[in-house]
């Protein structure tokens, strides 16, 4: 019996790292399932898409990735998604802000990008 491939949801507002991360899941096997620019638009659309991992930016056009892990914290019995935190701005503050909200990951943009592909190859296998 085959597995479904991983499905993505990506919450990031560059259009440049948006198409990187696609590229990278399907690289992976894996299928995007959802994209946004801003935390209402990605807190609706997760409400249906129903991923098997989230990518979540901080600063989004509109809101920020901690309102988003916030709401998927208060619907965490309806997700049992892995959501990772990809930004550039990767203080301790902002990273342990995430893990407070239910972050299962943490990588900088800038210099962990590499680690977060590692991870979406191995949750697609």
């Amino acid at each position: 019996m085959s597995r479904s491939p991983l499905q993505v949801f990506i919450v990031e507002d560059s259009p440049l790292v948006r198409d990187r991360l696609d590229a990278a899941v399907v690289a992976a096997g894996g299928i995007v399932v959802g994209h946004s620019e801003a935390a209402n638009d990605a807190i609706a659309g997760l409400a249906t898409a129903q991923p098997d991992l989230i990518i979540i930016d901080i600063q989004l056009r509109a809101g920020t990735g901690f309102e988003v892990l916030s709401a998927l914290q208060t619907t965490a019995g309806e997700s049992s998604a892995t959501k990772i935190v990809l930004t550039n701005h990767a203080s301790a503050e902002y990273r342990d802000r995430s893990f407070q909200l239910g972050a299962d990951a943490f990588f900088d943009k800038s210099s962990e990008t590499s680690q977060l592909l590692e991870l979406i190859h191995k949750l697609a296998a």
